[in-house]
């Protein structure tokens, strides 16, 4: 997924991951291929298992001089999430699946319900 991800030209300035072994295991892995170092993977507590309203809680508290993020965590809060964040009708983000979306906000606080645009949705098992 690292890989395709490089293929799209996306490059964090932020990665913030679950704690749980599987989620921080994959950013690590993500992190390696897309040149992000792992040492600078935000572990936040507050994404092992969140919902949709936690993670967007976790977005608010972004800086504004980083345009670019990626979230690690889990379903089904991180599949309602995207939905609920881009307007999307994703019936559930697979283990290592990808979703990217653009948001219309000028602060990550600004960040609400159906404020961006899905751009792509991936997953290993997705034929190309």
């Amino acid at each position: 997924m690292g890989k395709r991800l490089l293929k799209q030209n996306i490059k964090p300035d932020l990665i913030f991951s679950s704690p749980a072994v599987r989620a921080l295991t994959t950013a690590q892995i993500i992190a390696g291929v897309v040149g992000y170092a792992a040492g600078d993977i935000k572990e936040s507590p507050a994404l092992y298992h969140a919902s949709e309203e936690t993670i967007l809680e976790v977005l608010h508290s972004i800086e504004d001089d980083v345009d670019t993020v990626m979230i690690f965590g889990h379903n089904p809060g991180l599949t309602d999430f995207a939905n609920e964040l881009l307007g999307a009708e994703i019936g559930n983000i697979p283990t290592a699946g990808v979703v990217a979306g653009k948001l219309e906000i000028d602060s990550w606080k600004d960040a609400t319900w159906d404020c961006g645009k899905l751009q792509f949705f991936d997953y290993p098992k997705k034929e190309h």
